[in-house]
């Protein structure tokens, strides 16, 4: 019996090792990196938001994970220093998209952003 529970921790860790060494190409890193420079240049504060929740998407979608974000962020937790931070901010995309005059103020639009960068940076792209 304790070899079958030794057994699986090793197979769980062996997953998150590989699911971390995976590394994007560097054309992926450059088009992520000039899609966010465009992101943080948009004086639409939703719209910017929308944008860089997609771009953690796709960036995931890259990386190997499938599924919506949601799912995305359920298999790569561990990858984020900080993934409640990077959830609260899916969240507010949600919450843009899902509600017709849901407002979006400056201190909401940064701690976004900010999850949004450190997410990225977690993955190694920044």
């Amino acid at each position: 019996m304790a070899a079958f529970v030794a057994l699986d921790v090793l197979i769980v860790f062996y997953v998150i090792w590989r699911r971390t060494k995976q590394k994007l190409s560097e054309k992926h890193l450059k088009e992520i990196r000039n899609n966010w420079k465009k992101i943080i240049r948009q004086k639409d504060k939703k719209h910017a938001i929308l944008d860089a929740d997609k771009l953690l998407d796709h960036a995931l979608g890259l990386l190997g994970y499938k599924g919506n974000l949601g799912s995305k962020l359920k298999k790569a937790g561990p990858l984020f220093k900080k993934v409640n931070k990077v959830w609260a901010a899916h969240k507010i995309r949600n919450n843009i998209a899902h509600q017709m005059n849901y407002h979006v103020d400056d201190k909401t639009y940064r701690n976004s952003m900010l999850a949004f960068k450190e997410a990225f940076k977690d993955l190694k792209i920044f």
